[in-house]
C-alpha cells in the first residue's frame, strides 16, 4: 500500500493511537498500523478501529487503555472476570 501524502510504501509495524467511543477517549496500545517510514504518517485501517471497538466494550482497563494484542491473542480476563 502506498503512502497519501508521499506515496512511498507503507509498512506495517505495532503501534499506539487513541479513539473516541461513546464519548470516551481510549488508548489503544499495540495494536497494527501502517507507517510510512519517508514522511512518518500512520493509518489505522478501519477493520482495526472496529475491532478495537469491539475489544473495548469488553477489554478496556479501567485507565481506558485497550491491549489491542492481548485481545487478538484471547490472553486477556474481561473486567467482569477481573471483579469477580
Amino acid at each position: 500500500m502506498k503512502c497519501i501524502k508521499c506515496h512511498n510504501t507503507l509498512h506495517t509495524e505495532t503501534g499506539d493511537f487513541s479513539m473516541t467511543i461513546n464519548g470516551k477517549t481510549i488508548k489503544v496500545i499495540n495494536a497494527p498500523v501502517l507507517h510510512c517510514k519517508t514522511c512518518k504518517s500512520v493509518i489505522i485501517s478501519d477493520e482495526v478501529k472496529e475491532k478495537a471497538k469491539e475489544f473495548s466494550e469488553v477489554y478496556l482497563y479501567p485507565d481506558n487503555t485497550l491491549d489491542y494484542a492481548e485481545c487478538e491473542a484471547g490472553t486477556v480476563m474481561s473486567v467482569m472476570n477481573l471483579l469477580l
